[in-house]
């Protein structure tokens, strides 16, 4: 696990701490092992069962067995549960909440967070970000979608959200200064596919 707090919100005593709870607690409908979160969230599987267990028996989360597996879920009876939840949303729920808006529309290829939010959320240290800097690769029918999408962010974290537009062809050859400073910097990928099936 990572030892270091997560600039986006250091009340966790680590970033994996913090992305293990946001993983558990605002995607409810896609429960997962222990071992399929810490393949998605690229953590040590050994720490993850630490830090599960601890989280486990303070209970902020519960574990239900299927056989030998472990499957994580948040514990909605916890006195905690709504403050840490909107606290999670806020800090981490911009991938959560992106994949679910952005996986309905029609037209996008790929989809990623970058600049200062992308940058504290890879760890590096900074001022909270003001705004969420999103690249979308494809071609989506309708931008006024992308609006709605931007309006119901922005009511949800207080951010303002910037949608950057560009053809797959476009985002494979980087051939602009911009977009190759934007591929050499933080890129968080957002799952367009967990949006689709989610349902949301």
């Amino acid at each position: 696990m990572r030892t270091s707090a997560p600039p986006l919100l250091p009340l966790f005593r680590s970033a994996g701490q913090g992305r293990l709870l946001a993983r558990v607690y605002l995607q409810p409908d896609r429960p997962a092992t222990i071992a399929d979160i810490a393949r998605e969230l690229e953590l040590d599987d050994g720490g993850l069962t630490r830090e599960a267990d601890r989280l486990e028996e303070a209970r902020l989360i519960r574990s239900a067995r299927v056989g030998r597996s472990r499957t994580l879920l948040p514990n909605e009876e916890s006195p905690y549960f709504r403050d840490l939840y909107n606290l999670l949303l806020k800090a981490f729920g911009p991938v959560t909440v992106l994949a679910a808006e952005l996986g309905s529309i029609e037209g996008i290829e790929r989809a990623y967070l970058f600049g200062s939010w992308a940058a504290r959320y890879e760890g590096e240290s900074g001022p909270d970000p003001v705004d969420l800097d999103v690249i979308v690769v494809g071609d989506p029918r309708s931008g006024l979608e992308l609006n709605d999408v931007a309006r119901n962010l922005f009511s949800r974290f207080g951010r303002e959200v910037n949608f950057t537009v560009v053809e797959p062809a476009e985002w494979e050859a980087a051939e602009s200064g911009f977009l190759r400073d934007v591929q050499r910097r933080p890129l968080v990928p957002i799952d367009l596919l967990a949006g689709q099936s989610s349902g949301e």
